[in-house]
């Protein structure tokens, strides 16, 4: 009986807990907007700078997340610049590719791309947490002209010993019972406000969504990233790494940081997979410092393109 009365209401508490932050960002002075961007359509939050900051800040969130996941971030970053942040494909209020029940990562960074000619109109300081960074790192690959500079918080698509080493991941993320739920909360928090456990049916519900096990199950390793891809990197980079995270593979952290040694890296002690969420200020003071080093870095040769008059006040 418990079980039964149990399960609908902790389903329902991650809906309702995307309502509040959705209502907590509008309170903060975020307007939502969709667009129509590499033929999907797109919703992303927009935030105007605070001051005289003009580096625009692109937040992209991770696997079977969502943008609202930068509620307690995104109004600290004003100070930066204009600040978006964007449901990928397939997630949040965002749509997917026509034909489609996912988004591969091509798919992502392509919506990325359109983002930022379409819509910010300049090179864009990237922030990306696991799968977004990922796609961050893609994008700045793909198109460094667009991308001023990385923030990767705990970033996912290393190729490590292929898709062997994910094999534990992916087949933990199908979140098969209840004891799986509670061990990914641990994975991913450390140690999770009780409110995430009472969410648990609600986060299966989610894992369970054709844009994480359609994406999962066409996995390429060839869309991972290689040793030979972050070395090409010709953007400046900055990592976050919570020390407590055990939801990616251990030797990511490892991998990423051998083949980006010049990076600026910040470790966050009891901290798991979402340091967006778990520690905040810390975040946003470090993204904070990096984008001042990248404006420092990139005076002497300015090459940013005038503000669009959309990057002022976006079109819904």
């Amino acid at each position: 009986m418990l079980g039964r009365l149990f399960t609908p209401l902790s389903t329902a508490a991650v809906p309702l807990i995307y309502g509040l932050s959705h209502r907590a960002l509008h309170r903060l002075g975020a307007t939502s907007h969709e667009r129509r961007l590499a033929g999907i359509r797109a919703h992303y939050y927009f935030m105007p700078a605070r001051g005289e900051g003009r580096l625009p800040v692109l937040l992209l969130h991770g696997i079977a997340d969502r943008a609202q996941t930068w509620s307690f971030v995104m109004p600290r970053l004003t100070a930066i610049g204009p600040v978006y942040a964007l449901d990928l494909a397939g997630f949040g209020l965002s749509g997917f590719p026509p034909g489609q029940r996912y988004a591969t990562i091509d798919q992502q960074v392509a919506l990325v791309q359109a983002m930022i000619r379409e819509v910010i109109g300049r090179p864009t300081l990237i922030v990306g947490n696991s799968m977004g960074g990922w796609i961050a790192v893609r994008v700045a690959l793909a198109s460094p002209e667009l991308v001023a500079g990385l923030v990767l918080l705990a970033p996912g698509g290393a190729i490590l010993r292929g898709r062997e080493s994910w094999e534990p991941f992916l087949q933990t993320i199908e979140l098969p019972d209840g004891r799986t739920v509670r061990k990914v909360l641990r994975q991913m928090y450390g140690r999770p406000p009780l409110p995430l456990y009472l969410a648990g049916e609600g986060l299966r519900a989610i894992f369970r969504r054709d844009p994480v096990t359609q994406f999962v199950a066409s996995l390429d390793e060839h869309a991972l990233l290689h040793e030979d891809d972050l070395r090409a990197l010709r953007v400046p980079v900055a990592m976050i790494w919570g020390e407590a995270d055990y939801f990616i593979p251990r030797e990511s952290r490892d991998f990423f940081c051998a083949n980006l040694p010049k990076a600026r890296v910040l470790r966050l002690p009891k901290c798991g997979h979402m340091p967006q969420q778990q520690r905040p200020r810390e975040v946003a003071a470090f993204i904070r410092d990096f984008a001042r080093e990248v404006v420092t870095a990139s005076t002497a040769s300015p090459s940013a393109a005038p503000a669009t008059a959309e990057q002022r006040q976006p079109a819904s």
